[in-house]
């Protein structure tokens, strides 16, 4: 399918779509941080909860914890934090971005866009207040490459974190109409969780998704708050590893998924389009629950089309 076409009666709606004044980045930055405040407040109560349920649980088991005086127990304690370690250092390559054209399609107010993108964004996330989360990142709009990494602390006492990224696009529709937005993101990945006990909370949680974002630019200038709204998304990826008392891993490379998500859309905001990924931990110390999140991902390219509502006539 050809990706440019020559001007057709549409250019004059498809210029005006394309002319967007790029968004100040401290603007992206405090609106997206605003929306993931709201996830990680609902994600801090929900760890509350659970942490006392698992030392309920424990006691009314009566679990005991491991010997470590026992040599052979404190070296199979001793070769888990050694696999922990091991997995942490390693680093994911993040795929290529394969090459192709962006531009105007044929048979409606349509767009493939590939790379270099209008904005990317990272931010994180701690949780708990005993040890630090070991953190990373990276993420060129440029080039529509991305990876983050989280991994938890050995120091005892519960601790968590997460990384997360986006690269995408603007959208500014000329009236009220539907928009589909398509992608189809490579990406790598590798988690693994360790948890001693059944009461030893742990998790690892990751995700590839596709989100639309509206932005109220009007009152930006005011400096309001909430003036990014999650409008629609679709997960392309996900795992959430939540399994005390047992050790998981699991990995994948260069993997593809087809991602779609649609909403309907009005001139009043400005509409983020963007490709995300989210690393996220979750443990206890050591000895007691470690874990591990990493992905990378590559953005080929983000289509979008855009079909008007229809103007009743009189």
């Amino acid at each position: 399918m050809p990706t440019r076409k020559r001007p057709s009666k549409n250019s004059a709606s498809l210029s005006l779509l394309n002319s967007i004044k790029p968004l100040p980045k401290d603007v992206l930055r405090t609106g997206f941080a605003e929306l993931r405040d709201q996830k990680n407040d609902q994600l801090a109560r929900k760890n509350s909860m659970l942490q006392k349920m698992a030392k309920s649980l424990g006691r009314a088991q009566g679990l005991s914890k491991p010997d470590l005086a026992n040599p052979a127990t404190a070296r199979a304690v001793e070769d888990l934090l050694a696999l922990h370690q091991k997995l942490a250092s390693k680093k994911l390559q993040i795929p290529a971005v394969p090459g192709g054209l962006g531009g105007v399609l044929a048979g409606s107010i349509s767009a493939r866009a590939t790379p270099p993108y209008d904005f990317d964004v990272s931010l994180d996330t701690i949780l708990g207040e005993a040890g630090q989360p070991t953190l990373s990142s990276s993420v060129n709009k440029d080039t529509g490459q991305m990876s983050v990494s989280a991994i938890s602390s050995t120091d005892r006492g519960f601790n968590g974190g997460s990384k997360y990224t986006t690269v995408g696009i603007y959208f500014h529709p000329t009236g009220p109409g539907t928009l589909t937005v398509t992608a189809m993101p490579v990406y790598s990945y590798q988690w693994w969780t360790n948890s001693l006990h059944p009461y030893s909370s742990v998790r690892s949680y990751g995700e590839v998704g596709l989100s639309i974002y509206g932005v109220d630019v009007a009152n930006q200038t005011t400096g309001a708050l909430n003036t990014i709204i999650t409008v629609a998304g679709k997960v392309a990826f996900q795992w959430d590893q939540q399994q005390a008392g047992q050790v998981s891993f699991d990995f994948g490379s260069d993997l593809q998924t087809s991602v779609s998500a649609s909403a309907y859309v009005n001139h009043t905001l400005i509409y983020l389009l963007f490709i995300e990924a989210e690393a996220h931990v979750e443990g206890v110390g050591w000895p007691g629950s470690l874990a591990g999140s990493k992905l990378s991902v590559a953005v080929p390219s983000i289509s979008y089309e855009f079909i008007a509502q229809p103007l009743l006539e009189s």
